[in-house]
């Protein structure tokens, strides 16, 4: 697959000269979708605008927002000298008016409306500007971003633990503007069948991989195993986390720290961001979770003795998403998430000790530990969360989506006392620009 110059939509975002071999010509400085998408070169710039906007510092971050917090939430970072908005949710007590749930609400729609974009203008380009492999692979990559962003959307702010509920996100599958701004919240189910639509689109088209950094038919079966988890799909999840396990497009590296050293080379990680050296240009902010630090509660209890902690995090600064020589990528998926949603999965199913605990021991060998034992479901699950804590730490939200559906979130955090919790508030923000959403039909325990 061709390596490509990142742009957003609003203007031109160069990531690095290592990836400009696909586009000789600088597009329109206003890159908008009315003067860009005239041929192939201006489809494969608005798709790459997608990733722009996970990646651009003129928006809030949503790669440093999926990992600072989430891992806030459930403490295992805490948010010392993040202000009062970082505060509220080390102490699981946010407001609808917390400027980062709406910067994260803002720049998960803005990935998603851009893939929207995407995949609504290059629908429409003619044949002779395109040819019928590029624009189904495009579209197949945007399929992906939507499918992903919708799901971000839907675990932190709707019910996704609840598959019956009304109270789901607002699904956007059309570019937004002043017709189509205001819409109704869908179910949870509604979502969840867009998102599973959207994956094996992008499952059936997307290119096959090439790098770690781009969409492709691996990262869309690996995130509908996630995905299918979720949902309490377990025997279906744990058949879609083989299929990417026993493919030959991502292997494990041999040691736990060579997953993330090796940068964009590694052959474990299935989705990141891409990051050098000319990623950020203020060296300052190249820092990232300057606010952040690993947390002092059952976090660094649990981490003792185990063989990851000293690449995880060093006294109370985490390591591995602040990695200075891959210049601080974000992991979206590696390839050991999917041995512990096969192990997960099939605990949850009914299999055999035996079998659970076969993908789960995959992991705690690579990273050096013995083999775990167990004579119970309920022990293999408690040793598959803290495996999961362990190896996925401070990584997309791994570790707070675990600690809920292990039904852990409460005994980890005294601040938890509701299941009200696990989601944040719809921003005030949406409410009085949505006619359809209001105080009404906000999340519990936001309603004030």
């Amino acid at each position: 697959m061709k390596k490509y110059i990142i742009y957003s939509l609003l203007a031109l975002l160069t990531v690095s000269c290592e990836i400009v071999d696909a586009i000789d010509q600088d597009p329109p400085n206003n890159l908008v979708p009315d003067n860009v998408i005239e041929n192939s070169d201006d489809a494969e710039a608005l798709l790459n605008g997608a990733y722009g906007q996970m990646v651009s510092y003129t928006v809030s971050h949503y790669y440093m927002y999926s990992e600072l917090i989430p891992s806030a939430l459930i403490g295992t970072m805490s948010t010392a000298g993040g202000g009062t908005a970082n505060g509220e949710f080390a102490e699981n007590d946010l407001q609808s008016d917390n400027s980062n749930v709406n910067n994260f609400w803002k720049i998960i729609y803005a990935v998603m409306d851009a893939s929207n974009n995407s995949i609504d203008l290059t629908q429409k380009l003619p044949d002779t500007e395109i040819s019928d492999e590029l624009r189904s692979e495009i579209i197949g990559e945007a399929h992906f971003l939507r499918a992903m962003t919708t799901f971000d959307v839907l675990r932190y702010f709707g019910q996704f633990y609840d598959r019956s509920s009304e109270l789901g996100i607002v699904l956007r599958t059309e570019p937004v503007n002043f017709v189509t701004r205001s819409k109704a919240r869908n179910t949870v189910e509604e979502c969840y069948t867009q998102i599973l639509s959207d994956l094996d689109f992008a499952i059936a088209n997307a290119p096959d991989f090439n790098v770690n950094y781009r969409a492709s038919k691996v990262a869309a079966q690996a995130l509908k195993a996630r995905v299918l988890l979720y949902m309490g799909e377990y025997e279906a999840a744990a058949a879609a986390a083989d299929l990417v396990i026993n493919s030959s497009a991502r292997s494990l590296e041999p040691t736990f720290s060579e997953a993330f050293s090796k940068g964009n080379s590694s052959s474990e990680i299935i989705l990141q961001l891409y990051r050098d050296e000319n990623s950020d240009t203020d060296q300052n902010n190249r820092k990232r979770f300057y606010t952040g630090r690993a947390g002092t509660t059952w976090f660094p209890e649990l981490m003792t003795g185990d063989p990851r902690q000293p690449v995880t995090y060093s006294g109370l600064t985490v390591l591995k998403t602040n990695n200075t020589a891959t210049y601080r990528p974000t992991y979206f998926m590696r390839l050991s998430e999917i041995y512990l949603i096969k192990s997960e999965a099939l605990a949850r199913s009914g299999a055999s000790v035996e079998a659970s605990l076969t993908p789960l021991n995959v992991i705690r060998n690579r990273a050096g530990n013995d083999d775990a034992t167990a004579t119970t479901t309920a022990e293999v699950l408690d040793l598959i969360f803290e495996e999961i804590i362990k190896e996925l730490a401070f990584e997309n939200g791994a570790d707070w989506f675990a600690a809920i559906r292990f039904d852990k979130a409460m005994e980890l955090k005294p601040t938890i006392t509701s299941v009200d919790q696990y989601i944040l508030p719809i921003p005030l923000p949406e409410i009085e620009g949505n006619e359809f959403i209001n105080f009404e039909n906000q999340n519990p325990g936001y309603n004030f």
